[in-house]
């Protein structure tokens, strides 16, 4: 779906829904002359319905975005990274730039060293005594690992490609021009790809409470 296209379903959802409701408490309300009539459950779902299909077809022209930059690396990159790589960086709010930036540095998205099938599926170089069953999970615990132990709740991704040490102070990786390969990766995928945009429309989604 193109942009123009997106944003026409928006502001037509907008103009149709918007002006005539208010959020009070839990529910949607019309007002008319003073009085409240509260939204059918039908129509609260249509709405509700029509904004899940707008962010859908977001996630999934993030799936395409992510795919194709891959693939422009490599071939042999296996057909679900994009998805998963789509998937967790949402689900876990952790720029997904900054995902692929490092899985690129460390695996070329997983055709080489561990990060292959044959071998341990650690698509970021995390080194495990054992091989992951999948890359979804090898992904999920990369976002686990740099949530616990390197961003807290105070770092951001911004501030490891700076310093990218854990928060007991040791670093991620033993190559001392390891920020400025990643600062450089990552600024290459923002230019090439459109990525960080979609990535801010899917995260600023218009949320109505039921």
């Amino acid at each position: 779906m193109s942009k123009k296209t997106k944003i026409i379903i928006l502001l037509v959802l907008m103009f149709s829904f918007i002006p005539l409701f208010s959020l009070n408490g839990n529910k949607i309300e019309k007002s008319i002359n003073g009085d409240s009539l509260i939204l059918p459950d039908t129509k609260m779902e249509e709405i509700v319905d029509s904004f899940k299909l707008y962010n859908d077809s977001i996630k999934n022209e993030l799936v395409l975005e992510v795919r194709k930059y891959v693939y422009s690396v490599s071939n042999n990159v296996n057909k679900d990274i994009p998805f998963y790589f789509v998937e967790h960086s949402l689900n876990h709010n952790i720029d997904l730039i900054f995902m692929m930036a490092q899985s690129q540095i460390e695996t070329s998205f997983g055709t080489t060293g561990i990060g292959r099938e044959i071998s341990k599926k650690s698509l970021f170089g995390v080194m495990k005594s054992y091989k992951y069953k999948t890359y979804d999970e090898a992904i999920n615990d990369y976002c686990l690992l740099l949530k616990k132990s390197y961003l807290g709740t105070q770092k951001t991704e911004q501030q490891l490609m700076k310093n990218y040490v854990n928060l007991k102070g040791a670093r991620y990786a033993g190559n001392p021009n390891y920020e400025k390969e990643l600062q450089k990766t990552y600024k290459t995928i923002d230019f090439k790809t459109n990525i960080k945009d979609l990535f801010k429309q899917y995260k600023n989604k218009l949320v109505i409470y039921l």
